[in-house]
């Protein structure tokens, strides 16, 4: 992993105490290091073995910005048979989005995976889950096939489905990795899904073996396969959210 030296992560801490008002609180501190660190390679790696390994599949979303640079990482997991799954362009907020900028996003992001991979996302996990009226019928024009988020308003032609919440990171700033896969556990148990993961979040909360366990437990699928044939299904948000150019 591409870790995050102290004095970068230190400046980006500052800079989210903007925000607070004072002092930047612990528990939220990962925050800071998911904008900084970065997996590479031989995470996406660990982790597609990982599911491999207990017969399962999933859902790993990418950036279109990304497209170039991850492009042999986005071709090894197609290759393991997981589902590559569009994430936006950038990494923006959907809930306050014309058609034109919802459009525009949708086309150029996944234009940047086809052009780099060959590869075209059928799922899309939008940033911050919430989508405006403009933004579902770019989606619907999109022509997904599922979308991963919630609106208020009607979507007709594209199979939208909402997380189990509160998912990882949410859980992780009160609870232990084994407190909160435990609580996740229960609720897939339960038949509730699809779940939303971030490895790299579960990693800094040295919760790798929690992760390991709840994967061994579930056997989760990708949401494709989810609604296809049934399972639990599994969104992997891996990547790093904010790239300042």
């Amino acid at each position: 992993m591409r870790d995050a030296t102290p004095p970068v992560l230190r400046e980006f801490e500052t800079w989210l105490s903007l925000f607070t008002d004072g002092e930047f609180p612990d528990r939220h501190r990962w925050k800071a290091w998911f904008c900084v660190a970065e997996y590479e390679l031989e995470d996406f790696e660990r982790v597609s073995a990982l599911l491999r390994e207990n017969d399962a599949t999933g859902s790993f979303a990418f950036l279109g910005r990304d497209a170039e640079e991850q492009a042999d990482i986005i071709e090894t997991l197609d290759d393991d048979g997981h589902e590559i799954t569009f994430h936006s362009h950038r990494h923006h907020a959907y809930g306050d989005l014309s058609y034109e900028s919802a459009h525009d996003a949708i086309t150029t992001g996944v234009g940047a995976i086809e052009d780099a991979t060959g590869i075209t996302p059928n799922g899309f996990f939008v940033p911050f889950r919430r989508l405006s009226e403009g933004a579902v019928r770019a989606v619907e024009d999109a022509g997904f096939e599922w979308v991963l988020g919630r609106t208020e308003h009607d979507v007709e032609s594209v199979e939208l489905v909402e997380p189990v919440g509160p998912f990882d990171t949410r859980l992780l700033e009160d609870h232990s990795p084994e407190e909160a896969t435990n609580r996740l556990r229960e609720k897939a148990d339960a038949g509730e899904a699809p779940f939303l993961f971030h490895p790299p979040v579960l990693e800094y909360h040295d919760g790798w073996s929690a992760f390991e366990e709840w994967i061994a437990a579930v056997e989760p699928v990708s949401v494709g396969d989810q609604l296809d044939r049934g399972g639990t299904g599994i969104v992997l948000d891996c990547v790093r959210p904010v790239r300042v150019e």
